[in-house]
């Protein structure tokens, strides 16, 4: 058995893979490639994780650890990331329509050329996050946090906004066509 078929095996338990995390902290885990969808994923650690081209389509990843984790060209679409934490984590060319990220912790997020059209972002913690060609149409960041964001050629046409805090966002040709007046 390989690596890979050991960590997929592995990954089945979420409390036996948190509790091998536990004792295997200084392990590099390159789980890049691998097709994890319809798995129930939730509570999983996988911070600091090579997640890579990993398909998670239908997959619940709510309360998900995914602190730093790699998530470039990750497959997310429609997947629960309810209350799950991606502090910064690093998301190139990832696929996120549909998703739930509602009450997530993106905290210093790098977002860059990532689908997250028709996301629900509610009570999403975004501060400081670096969001640059992504696509937010149709998205809605209902009392979502930006604050200190950098959000630069982001598509935001159709999204919904409600108390959404945009306290000293950095926005560099990205249109939000209108503020309403309970955004600040």
């Amino acid at each position: 058995m390989n690596n890979q078929e050991y960590l997929l095996n592995l990954i089945k338990n979420v409390e036996k893979w948190n509790q091998w995390r536990k004792f295997n902290d200084d392990v590099k885990i390159d789980l890049s490639g691998m097709n994890l969808s319809n798995y129930d994923l939730e509570g999983i650690n996988l911070s600091n994780c090579n997640l890579t081209d990993v398909n998670f389509i239908g997959s619940n990843l709510r309360f998900a650890n995914l602190n730093h984790g790699n998530l470039t060209k990750a497959n997310l679409i429609g997947v629960n990331l309810r209350l799950a934490s991606l502090r910064k984590a690093i998301l190139i060319n990832t696929e996120l329509h549909r998703g739930n990220l509602s009450e997530a912790d993106l905290k210093q997020v790098m977002i860059s050329e990532s689908d997250l059209s028709n996301t629900t972002l509610y009570e999403t913690e975004l501060g400081e996050a670096k969001i640059y060609k992504s696509n937010f149409k149709n998205a809605g960041l209902i009392n979502t946090h930006l604050i200190k964001a950098d959000i630069i050629l982001s598509n935001f046409e159709g999204a919904i906004f409600k108390n959404t805090d945009f306290r000293w966002v950095n926005l560099i040709q990205t249109e939000i066509l209108h503020f309403p007046s309970n955004s600040f």
